[in-house]
């Protein structure tokens, strides 16, 4: 079998991607590690930048501890660490602070242990600024701010650590709300922070249109003093229409994270089941396949619900090596099973051909991967450090420059896979800093060969934008992605409408192997009232999902939104947006025109900063 090097976009991307990572890679193999931990990255850039509702914090922190800051702390010794826990309900805060007695508040030393300087040791920002991102990646704290205050002699420093716990004891809950009613009611009551440890007990409850889901969690961010995390779910799925059970679905995490830009090792040991039943809800009802063979409507003869079973069993194990500091080269050695089911039943009433159009069109294809695979990826150890982009008025850092990944896993029918497959994913990004706003392109590539033809293969462009603010009144975020799928043999399907990327039309109203997306939004500066944060959005929306280039009718969305922050209770906002459609085309299940409408009511912006990072399987992850 040979690959055209000219015509496959893996190999022309993978080429690129080399020859940006190669020569640093070999670099940082060939150097001692004595040399590479001497390289540290620099500060987050922007690093001072506060919103007033943290400047304020600092100032009550410094004069509860009689303390003023230091503005040049490097490479002077830590003579203290002090810990600054915040309750949940403070004297600025709108409510009765006895209500504090009904959650637990993070235990000193559960901070103390993420710090990766002790006393004694020479302030180094880099390190500063890992811990701070790491304290942010916990649920249980919604303010983290780290702080240099002067120490008793001019060589010496405090470091200040100041932290804001959320409600412990919460319902963690979810709506989403269309025009045509409630799409799903999700609540995940829990206790955070068990006993002050960041430890967390889960419950689970879903409620959709045709199924009930209930399930237990719990999850451990640190054995002991170790890095070592565990987490553990289960859940069943009840048919509201029979009351039977009619799946489950869990998963058991463990393993230790890269913690920091100094750590060399990380691991992890993961397994997931699922076997439930996979239904298409649109706009807060069942949908139906219309097969566009016998008809352009719903009829009795042409007509299936939008469902199937899907049944998964997946175990990976992973071992990661990383080099560098300032320019990090990270290699993960894995193998794993990823053993997948997917089938029909839709009794003796419905038509044959009906089903098999379904079927070959939207069912994915049943597939056993077995095998191990080798990734590389390479990014530098620079951010940028804003306060309202995902969140509202607290601090965020993105990574800056390059970032590359290429990764191969080939599985081998002797092992017991379904067929003898390679893949190749290869990508590559690239991140500027516009004073506080961001630009990200990206480019992915995933090729799957097998002996005589090429089965998977597809190709994600991207473009991200965030202006700099403007007349301190908000900034401009455009985001644009293509999903093309040039090879499917495993039928994936993407869905597209309502909830984030195609505001105003029903919820996953467009289906197709590919999606185009395009997203500009106006985004206010916060305003904060009763300690709470609110921002304004109008958005446009532009995107479509369908089967190949030719098959693109991209459609339009405006519309309105409201962001709300409340530091007592996440770092996530919570949203609610209301779009118009521009063009209200026939929905094929009714028979009649969309409404002009849509509502949405949910948690998180519509759209997160693109990456091609590999996601960390970790909660603690980096």
């Amino acid at each position: 079998m040979r690959l055209d090097r000219w015509t496959n976009p893996l190999a022309c991307l993978a080429r690129l991607a080399c020859r940006l990572a190669a020569p640093a890679a070999l670099a940082a193999l060939a150097m001692p590690s004595t040399a590479r931990a001497q390289t540290a990255p620099p500060p987050a850039e922007r690093l001072h930048v506060y919103s007033p509702y943290e400047q304020q914090t600092i100032d009550q922190a410094m004069l509860q501890l009689g303390a003023a800051v230091d503005p040049s702390p490097q490479g002077k010794l830590i003579e203290r660490i002090d810990i600054v826990p915040l309750d949940v309900i403070e004297p600025r805060d709108p409510a009765p602070r006895w209500i504090n007695v009904f959650h637990w508040t993070s235990r000193p030393y559960v901070i103390r242990r993420e710090m990766l300087e002790r006393e004694g040791d020479a302030y180094q920002q880099a390190l500063v600024d890992d811990t701070i991102r790491n304290l942010r990646r916990l649920p249980q704290l919604s303010l983290v701010l780290v702080v240099a205050a002067a120490g008793t002699t001019p060589d010496r420093v405090r470091v200040v650590v100041i932290t804001k716990d959320v409600w412990s004891l919460r319902p963690n809950w979810d709506i989403v709300a269309t025009a045509g009613g409630l799409e799903l009611l999700e609540f995940q009551p829990a206790e955070t922070n068990v006993f002050g440890t960041h430890q967390t007990a889960s419950g689970h409850f879903a409620l959709e249109p045709s199924a009930t889901t209930f399930g237990l969690g719990y999850s451990i961010p640190r054995l002991a003093e170790s890095r070592i995390a565990v987490v553990a779910a289960a859940n069943v799925m009840v048919n509201r229409a029979s009351g039977a059970a009619e799946g489950t679905y869990g998963s058991l995490v463990a393993g230790q994270p890269l913690y920091s830009g100094k750590t060399e090792w990380a691991w992890d040991a993961s397994v997931a089941w699922q076997d439930f039943v996979f239904r298409r809800y649109e706009n807060a009802q069942l949908s139906a396949f219309v097969d566009p063979g016998t008809g352009p409507t719903c009829t009795a003869s042409n007509c299936v619900p939008f469902q199937f079973r899907a049944q998964q069993y997946a175990t990976t194990y992973e071992l990661r090596r990383s080099f560098g500091w300032e320019v990090k080269h990270d290699f993960t050695l894995a193998a794993g099973i990823n053993h997948q089911v997917y089938s029909t039943n839709f009794g003796p009433g419905a038509d044959p051909r009906t089903v098999r159009d379904f079927v070959a069109s939207q069912v994915p294809t049943t597939d056993t991967r077995v095998g191990p695979s080798l990734q590389y990826h390479s990014y530098t150890g620079r951010y940028l450090r804003v306060i309202d982009f995902e969140t509202l008025a607290l601090q965020e850092d993105y990574r800056l420059g390059h970032d590359v990944v290429l990764r191969v896993y080939p599985s081998f029918r002797a092992l017991g896979a379904t067929r003898d497959v390679i893949g190749f994913h290869a990508a590559a990004q690239y991140s500027w800093p516009l004073r506080d706003g961001l630009a990200r392109v990206s480019l992915q590539s995933t090729t799957e060969p097998e002996p005589d033809h090429i089965a998977d293969a597809s190709i994600v462009p991207t473009a991200h934008l965030a202006t700099p603010t403007f007349a301190g009144l908000g900034r401009i975020v455009l985001d644009a992605t293509l999903l093309y799928r040039w090879r499917n043999h495993l039928n994936q399907i993407n869905y597209l409408g309502g909830d984030d990327r195609l505001r105003g039309y029903p919820t996953n109203f467009f289906v197709g192997k590919d999606v185009l997306s395009y997203n500009v939004e106006f985004r206010s500066r916060p305003v904060e009232v009763l300690s709470c944060q609110l921002g304004g959005v109008a958005f446009y929306d532009v995107g479509d999902a369908f089967d190949g280039l030719g098959n693109m009718v991209p459609f339009q969305s405006v519309g309105l939104g409201l962001r709300a922050l409340f530091p007592q209770l996440d770092r996530v906002v919570f949203r609610v947006d209301v779009g118009f459609p521009v063009e209200r085309p026939l929905d094929p299940s009714t028979g009649e025109t969309i409404a002009p409408y849509a509502f949405l009511v949910s948690f998180g912006q519509a759209f997160p900063t693109p990456t091609i990072s590999p996601l960390p399987v970790l909660p603690t992850g980096m």
